[in-house]
């Protein structure tokens, strides 16, 4: 059985659920669950002690000092997001173009079309160095006027 997609918060519920289907289909031999339970997720926090004072840091967990230690600690682009923030993004998360950072990574687009295309460019940038791909900055932009021309009031 593979299960994928979802989101962190939500993969072992998936899994669960997809598990006791094929143990009511005797597809594989009934056990007890929560195995993983217990099991902490990627940058989850060994102790409730704060990691960091800067702005979004916080969200990274365990894995807020890897993303402070990253060039562009201390630049924020916009939104609270900061040029470490899109390099650990581009090294870690998968981060391939200015969507992935700008709508999946930090949600801005749906937040501030505006303040989300205002950045692009640098996104565009920090990712093209990080992974020498093309970031299709373009694309992005034709996103964001998609974005920006929604009626504002509903009729």
């Amino acid at each position: 059985m593979t299960v994928t997609g979802g989101k962190w918060t939500t993969y072992r519920a998936m899994a669960e659920d997809v598990l006791n289907k094929c143990f009511d289909a005797h597809l594989l031999p009934a056990r007890n669950g929560k195995a993983t339970a217990h099991l902490k997720l990627v940058g989850a926090r060994a102790s409730k002690h704060k990691i960091s004072d800067a702005p979004g840091v916080h969200l990274y967990g365990a894995e807020a000092e890897a993303v402070q230690s990253l060039p562009g600690a201390s630049h924020e682009l916009g939104g609270g997001l900061t040029e470490a923030m899109v390099r650990f993004a581009a090294r870690h998360e998968y981060a391939r173009c200015v969507e992935d950072v700008l709508a999946r990574r930090s949600r801005l687009l749906f937040l501030d079309a505006a303040l989300a295309s205002s950045m692009a460019a640098e996104v565009a940038t920090l990712l093209q160095q990080e992974n020498g791909v093309d970031p299709q900055l373009d694309a992005f932009l034709a996103l964001c006027d998609q974005y920006l021309s929604l009626p504002t009031d509903a009729a």
